[in-house]
């Protein structure tokens, strides 16, 4: 039977066989705006334009650190991965250097979501990072993990409301959402994540919903279908909160073995934010039971 993991402290095991499990993830602030995921892409670009490590050298900003990991879980090289902070004129940047330290310099006091990307890494996502005094360097609290961007991917997704029965017996209005996962290396543990929004654009950086999907362990083949119903009762449980009868829409990210679990800076939570491939499903509509 599915789990949820409703911000509370999560344990780092993933693609565990099954029964599968569901697992949530901290969307607490207003979200980026659509523009937000092919940002993620320029920024990235950026970043391997070749240019020479340097020390940080800034007196005011954001400063952390980061540390990269390859599908098996193992340190790569942390330097070039560029932290940006969102919605500031003129962008604030930096890129991290051998040592995985980056300072953004001259950040206007406030609270901010930094977004950390580099071309072949899953794009992380820092949300409620508190920067209160514009005079002085703010350290980040831990090390943030970037995993390499799996080969797994989403290819397909399809969502159908239906009358579904509850362990009752009883019917009940649900989503029946059937999605394709295919992946180069089946012998690998693999799955896919779904996210839910209210409007057109949603990616996994514009959600409304804070809810990803696991199913279970690896697969014999290189592509498979895996199908999941859900009631209204459990997309609430799962955090979205869509009223009755609105379009609502659905899009799918393959998911490899590696992840990043970091405390939320907003609740205090463990959280595991899932290293996903950054191209998409295509984005499906519904209607929330």
């Amino acid at each position: 039977m599915a789990r949820t993991l409703a911000f509370c402290p999560i344990y780092c095991r993933r693609f565990l066989s099954p029964p599968p499990r569901y697992y949530r993830f901290p969307m607490k602030t207003q979200p980026p705006h659509y523009w937000l995921f092919g940002f993620c892409w320029a920024v990235a670009l950026l970043s391997g334009c070749g240019k020479k490590n340097q020390d940080p050298a800034p007196t005011t900003g954001i400063a952390g650190t980061v540390q990269v990991l390859d599908q098996n879980s193992k340190g790569i090289s942390k330097d070039g991965v560029t932290v940006t902070v969102l919605n500031t004129t003129p962008v604030l940047t930096a890129t991290t250097n051998d040592a995985g330290e980056f300072i953004i310099g001259a950040v206007p006091a406030g609270t901010y979501t930094l977004v950390f990307a580099k071309p072949g890494l899953s794009t992380f996502v820092l949300i409620g990072a508190a920067h209160p005094q514009a005079e002085v360097i703010t350290r980040l609290p831990e090390t943030y993990t970037l995993v390499q961007e799996p080969t797994v991917r989403a290819s397909a997704l399809q969502a159908t409301n239906l009358t579904a029965r509850t362990g009752g017996g009883g019917p009940v209005q649900a989503v029946e959402f059937k999605t394709t996962v295919t992946t180069p290396q089946p012998e690998l543990r693999h799955s896919y994540v779904l996210y839910f929004g209210t409007t057109p654009d949603v990616s996994y950086l514009t959600a409304t919903g804070s809810i990803a999907l696991y199913s279970g362990s690896s697969q014999a083949s290189t592509a498979y279908l895996s199908t999941w119903t859900m009631s209204r009762s459990d997309l609430l449980d799962r955090g979205f909160s869509a009223a009755s009868g609105t379009k609502a829409y659905a899009v799918a990210y393959g998911v490899g073995l590696a992840g990043s679990l970091y405390t939320d800076l907003v609740t205090g939570n463990k959280v595991d934010w899932p290293g996903s491939n950054l191209t998409p499903s295509p984005i499906v509509s519904f209607t929330m039971p």
